[in-house]
């Protein structure tokens, strides 16, 4: 079975029977090449279904050759596509992260926290919740706070830390001092 052949519906026959027939040694061969015996068998056989969408104007003339090409061709596209297909585990671990948005609960819980500290700012001298909400809130160095106000920088920092504890006294919670002196003198 060596000589040219032509493929049509005989020829596919002729085929499929030179693959059954020579089944192991296509197995070893593959085998060698792509290293695992198990995937060799899993490819020829995909081989096997592949010879029904052969096209009938296709030559050939060795067919162990165009068998062993063939499975090579499927088993390199069967790689590519592992390789580009998600693990298990790496499905498991993607489906696995977690939620950081805040629940429905939540959300509710700190709307109502941010309109205490609204009605607990109010209560306020205007002067110390600008500079509450300049330092704390805009983020703002004291030293600017306190050239646009035209205060001392320890005025800045006394009022910060007299607004703080007002809004911590009224809110219920406790104040964190800081060991490391002011903050943000710059």
């Amino acid at each position: 079975m060596s000589g040219v052949v032509s493929v049509s519906v005989s020829n596919r026959s002729i085929l499929q029977a030179v693959l059954t027939a020579d089944y192991d040694g296509l197995v070893r061969r593959l085998a060698r090449k792509f290293g695992c015996a198990d995937f060799a068998s899993e490819v020829l056989h995909d081989t096997f279904a592949h010879l029904e969408r052969v096209p009938n104007t296709t030559v050939v003339q060795s067919p162990k050759d165009y068998l062993f090409r063939t499975a090579l061709n499927v088993g390199k596209n069967r790689r590519r596509a592992e390789r580009y297909r998600a693990s298990a585990a790496e499905i498991d671990a993607i489906l696995d992260v977690a939620d950081e948005s805040p629940s429905p609960a939540q959300a509710v819980e700190a709307q109502s926290e941010v309109e205490a500290l609204v009605q607990v700012l109010a209560e306020l001298p205007t002067r110390s919740r600008q500079i509450f909400e300049a330092a704390l809130v805009n983020n703002r160095p004291y030293a600017q706070i306190a050239d646009e106000l035209g205060v001392s920088l320890r005025t800045v920092e006394r009022t910060v830390q007299q607004a703080v504890e007002h809004c911590a006294h009224r809110l219920g919670r406790d104040v964190m001092r800081r060991a490391s002196g002011p903050r943000r003198r710059a």
